[in-house]
Order: structure tokens, then sequence, then C-alpha cells
């Protein structure tokens, strides 16, 4: 995704620099931008939260499971 995000930074500043784009229109592209980055990072952050809670779900106590394999 990060690949994604840079090609389309990319892809802006050259719009910007070739007049492509009015200041209003690129004030929205960049705050869209910044939004899509955020919440990128959000969404890592709460998948590696989501993996860890239930890595821990799974584990039991080598007591619990021999007790359960006999």
């Amino acid at each position: 995704m990060n690949d994604k995000l840079e090609a389309w930074k990319q892809r802006i500043q050259e719009m910007e620099s070739k007049g492509h784009l009015s200041g209003d229109a690129s004030r929205l592209v960049n705050a869209m931008y910044e939004e899509i980055e955020m919440l990128t990072k959000q969404n890592i952050n709460l998948r590696k939260t989501a993996l860890k809670a239930t890595s821990k779900e799974m584990r039991m106590s080598s007591k619990l499971k021999d007790a359960l394999m006999e």
C-alpha cells in the first residue's frame, strides 16, 4: 500500500507543478491524501492489534493442553 501512496503523492505533485489543479482543488486533494495516509496507518495498527488479540486467545497452558490430550 505504501507504494500506492507514494505514486499518488508524485502524481499530485506533478499535477500541481504543471498547473492542472486550481488552488482549491489542490488543497482538497492534499487534504484527502493526508486523510488516506492517516487511515492507512490506523488500519495497520488495528490489524496488528487484532492479530495479537487472536494469537493470545489461541494459546493455552501446557498443563491444560496435556490434560485435554489425555
